[in-house]
């Protein structure tokens, strides 16, 4: 089965002494319950979540919860990292910003630059599922990405050339533009409560894109969420439900039941006991990629003058 991993990340303020006497708490009222209601999420889906809030949520703290997931995650798992706080921008120190400009995540005692997240990406194995969710100020591209010189309307996903050297595939939603602003309230931040009023409890069906679009329909203080796609996306992974733990269900399982001869009325126990077995085991593998088939043979007539063979052949 895929494993299902999320970071949670939340900070209603950061530490004064790190930040020349600036405590973040404007704007970031209702961070850590937007933590909370992210969770509520991703909780009945069966991840295992690990949540920061505020003090815990250092820049250490978050750069080693993405490196333990990083080494655990296989082909086929999906991992979630989100984050609710404050978004900054600083120089740009290894030239590779076209603007000049680093983005950063606000962690409680320093900023995490988008460098240090781009390390973590590229050390993700190949077909690892990755969804970032970034409600803070100029999150457009604070999971790393050269500078753009452009923002298209309607919004598009940035060319996945831009992150060749990445195996893992990364769907990136932020709550803004670079440059921008995301809104924050006691409720939570404008970005994430669109966010958790699209999922509408679990009731939402549609792709990345139709989430991102939904998003966008609700977000009502004029902020532009945007919507990146980084390394080999599939179109598997585009179309599936956001947050789907297992992979996409493009096909279906089949069953067949072939009866010789015989009197059903005799058969029937062996058919539920052995018939349904078999059905129920390529369920349980349909889970696995690719296809398979699982086969049962049963002979219950004492007098052996019937036989039924059963089989389901599943294909995703």
């Amino acid at each position: 089965m895929a494993k299902a991993m999320a970071l949670l990340a939340g900070l209603k303020e950061v530490n004064p002494a790190a930040y020349g006497g600036w405590n973040g708490q404007g704007g970031c009222w209702g961070c850590e319950l937007d933590v909370d209601n992210v969770e509520r999420i991703l909780k009945p889906l069966g991840y295992d979540i690990q949540v920061l809030k505020t003090k815990q949520a250092t820049g250490e703290a978050i750069i080693n919860g993405l490196k333990n997931a990083a080494a655990k995650l296989a082909a086929g798992d999906i991992f979630v990292f989100y984050f609710s706080g404050h978004g900054g921008q600083q120089p740009d120190t290894s030239g590779d910003e076209r603007d000049g400009k680093d983005e950063t995540l606000v962690a409680y005692d320093r900023q995490v630059i988008d460098d240090e997240l781009n390390d973590v990406w590229l050390a993700i194995k190949p077909g690892v599922r990755v969804v970032m969710l970034s409600d803070s100020c100029n999150s457009g591209t604070n999971y790393k990405l050269f500078g753009r010189d452009y923002y298209p309307t309607p919004i598009e996903p940035v060319d996945a050339s831009r992150a060749k050297d990445m195996q893992a595939q990364l769907i990136h939603f932020g709550g803004c533009r670079d440059s921008s602003t995301s809104s924050g309230y006691l409720t939570g931040g404008a970005f994430t409560m669109a966010l958790c009023n699209a999922w509408d409890n679990g009731a939402f069906e549609g792709s990345y894109a139709d989430f991102h679009k939904k998003i966008c329909s609700l977000v009502k203080t004029g902020q532009k969420p945007q919507h990146n796609e980084y390394g080999p996306v599939t179109e598997e992974f585009k179309s599936q439900k956001p947050f789907t733990t297992g992979p996409a269900r493009p096909g279906s399982v089949t069953f067949t039941l072939e009866i010789a001869s015989g009197d059903l009325a005799r058969v029937r126990k062996t058919i539920e006991e052995d018939a349904v077995a078999c059905l129920l085991s390529a369920l349980e593998n349909a889970s696995t990629p690719g296809g398979g088939a699982a086969t049962g043979t049963c002979c219950a007539s004492s007098e052996g003058d019937w036989d039924c063979a059963a089989t389901a052949t599943w294909k995703f």
